[in-house]
């Protein structure tokens, strides 16, 4: 027996074993109606899309302009606190910590890594 075709909007939809499931015809029914209210919804208020980001993170930047300006190593968070202030936003900690592991490894590394949570700049 060949399982029923179910169409919503367009797209086909195997309907094979939702008949064993009584609530799945339940389920389906406020599916429908759900798909249909946001699709009006859509219609009424469209949104508008976001403009792209000006660059690339600055994070890389940061860490490495601060360490710049240190002359010396600092802890992470030193340098997060650092690189806060010249970025003039927030920037995570998970982001520093990232741009801190990258930028001192690979072939020509901008940091050095001097002992566990501390960095200066490489060279």
């Amino acid at each position: 027996m060949r399982p029923k075709v179910v169409r919503l909007s367009g797209e086909a939809m195997d309907h094979n074993g939702a008949r064993s499931n009584p609530q799945a015809r339940v389920e389906l029914g406020r599916l429908g109606e759900l798909h249909g209210q946001l699709l009006r919804k859509a219609a009424v208020n469209p949104r508008q899309l976001r403009p792209a980001p000006r660059r690339a993170s600055p994070v890389l930047e940061a860490v490495t302009l601060a360490l710049e300006q240190a002359d010396r190593s600092m802890r992470a968070r030193e340098i997060q606190n650092a690189a806060q202030k010249l970025a003039g936003e927030t920037l995570l900690w998970t982001s520093v910590k990232a741009a801190l592991a990258a930028g001192a490894s690979g072939d020509a590394p901008r940091f050095r890594r001097v002992r566990h949570g501390v960095y200066q700049r490489a060279g």
